[in-house]
Formats: structure tokens, sequence, C-alpha cells
């Protein structure tokens, strides 16, 4: 594969001024800690389009694919990276061996966004930090290994075993999700909420807590990132309650931001 010079320079200039600053008298000082390859977790989160546009509070901005019936990738996170490199780019010609994969299983919920643009901004703020282990080495690399976890992790069919299904009248105690899915993940995943329009927690998110190789487990208390991981739409998401049950509301397409009413 050929790169443009000016980016290889970009990419080496960036690293560069990484190693200068962090070298002070000898020593390594604590940004070299920061470094976007020296991490040890990563976070695979899946969202549900059904319960998705509760959480935003521009309502508008929401349009759920009618192709989408399933648990879709929200993206594949290592922890703990600081700022990633941003001069190493995707480009649409990348990703169209699995394009119709991603389609499917990492779509945009956004109105009016293309899906590539929603995918280069996971590659740029996640994807090139995962590029520091060989095996997401590349933008097709690193798409490869979210979709492979999604279909390995397949939520959709161990829901449906259990008996919980999606309804507007029935809801589920936080065990009972939490027991249907630890045969799947062991203690490795969180569960996210966000609060609809008459007070009902709404299940929204499944956040899977995974090693460097991509196999389950690492501590919790080495992820980094908060359980706000809405906040770039300006979601008020948190984690489900178990003090109260939760709704596995359907897909809406009409209605998506509020499935219910």
């Amino acid at each position: 594969m050929r790169y443009d010079k000016h980016i290889l320079w970009a990419c080496t200039a960036a690293l560069l001024t990484v190693w200068v600053l962090a070298y002070d008298n000898g020593h390594c000082s604590g940004i070299v800690t920061k470094h976007f390859c020296n991490w040890t977790c990563m976070q695979l989160t899946l969202q549900w389009p059904g319960s998705f546009c509760i959480g935003l509070n521009n309502k508008t901005i929401c349009k759920i694919p009618e192709t989408v019936r399933n648990w879709t990738i929200h993206g594949l996170w290592p922890q703990k990276t600081g700022h990633c490199c941003d001069c190493w780019p995707v480009f649409h010609s990348h990703l169209q061996e699995i394009e119709p994969e991603l389609t499917q299983l990492w779509p945009s919920l956004i109105k009016g966004k293309h899906f590539f643009f929603f995918w280069r901004e996971e590659w740029i703020k996640h994807g090139t930090c995962a590029g520091c282990e060989e095996t997401m080495g590349s933008p097709l690399l690193y798409f490869q290994a979210a979709v492979k976890l999604r279909k390995l992790f397949d939520i959709d069919s161990v829901l449906e075993s259990s008996g919980i299904k999606t309804s507007c009248d029935v809801s589920y105690k936080h065990d009972d999700i939490h027991g249907a899915l630890t045969p799947l993940f062991g203690n490795n995943f969180d569960l996210q909420c966000v609060t609809d329009s008459e007070g009902r927690e709404a299940w929204v998110q499944l956040k899977i807590h995974l090693f460097r190789n991509q196999t389950l487990g690492c501590h919790k208390q080495e992820q980094e990132e908060v359980f706000n991981t809405l906040a770039w739409f300006n979601s008020p998401g948190h984690p489900c309650p178990k003090n109260t049950t939760i709704f596995y509301v359907p897909i809406n397409y009409e209605n998506p931001h509020e499935p219910c009413n």
C-alpha cells in the first residue's frame, strides 16, 4: 500500500513530538504513559436501535434505517489512550470489501449522516490507537475485528432464547438481563440505560470489556471510558439501575424517539 509522502512526514513529526516532549533529563515523563499505543484494555460497545433515539436531546436528528433490526456496533474502543493519531486517514475504498457487513452491523442512526462518515470518525478517534495492535493494524483490519466480535457475541439470539423480548408493556429486572448474558460474557459487561419521557428506564447499550488481544476480561478499574458514551450526541446515558425494572423497547421506525408512545 502506498501512502502520500506528506502524510508519512506528518505522522513521523507527530511521533517525534511525543517523544521529544516525553524525554526530560534522561528520564521519561508522564506523557509517555499517555502515548496512544500504551493501552491494555478495550471496550466493544453495542447499542440497541430501539432506544437509541430516546436519549438524544435533539429529537430531529435520529433515523433508524428499516434494514436495521438487531443490536448494532457503537464502537470498538481502546482505553486510556489519550489523543489518538488523527494523521492516519481512512478512505471509503479501504472498507468496500466489508461495506455490506458494516452497513448492517455498524450503521449510522443519525439522519443525513453517511455511514462512512460515522466509520471515519470511529477510526480517527479510536481505530488509530487500536492500529498499534498488529491484528488491527489498518482500517480494514480494525473494522473486520469489530465485525468478527459482533458476530461472536450473538446477543440477539441469547436474549431471545432467554425469553427476553422487546416490549412496551413488559419490563425486566436488572438481574434477569444480567443473568441471561452472563453465560456469554461472564461478568465482563455493563448495561447502560436512558430514561424516556414517562420516566421509564430503557436499555440502550451493552459494554463488553476486552483485553488488547480481543478476549473477554480486563479489570473494570482499568477502563477509562465513562458511562456517558453517548455524550457526543448530548445524550444522558447512565448505568442501568438495579432498584427498578428495565424496558427493552421495540424499534419504532416512524417515531424512534418515543417508541412506546
